[in-house]
């Protein structure tokens, strides 16, 4: 049985992310999303990348 966080979790916990959430603000990334906002597509591109 599974017990405990994923290792992305635990990375991902180290991120600054009011800094990120701060910057998309900044710069209105979100502006034109209708579902697929700025952190969903960072957080799938983040784990590709840890995935290989």
């Amino acid at each position: 049985m599974h017990e405990g966080q994923f290792v992305f979790t635990q990375l991902m916990r180290h991120l600054p992310m009011h800094t990120f959430r701060r910057l998309v603000a900044k710069y209105d990334g979100d502006r034109y999303v209708k579902r697929f906002g700025c952190l969903d597509q960072f957080l799938c591109m983040a784990f590709a990348q840890l995935s290989g």
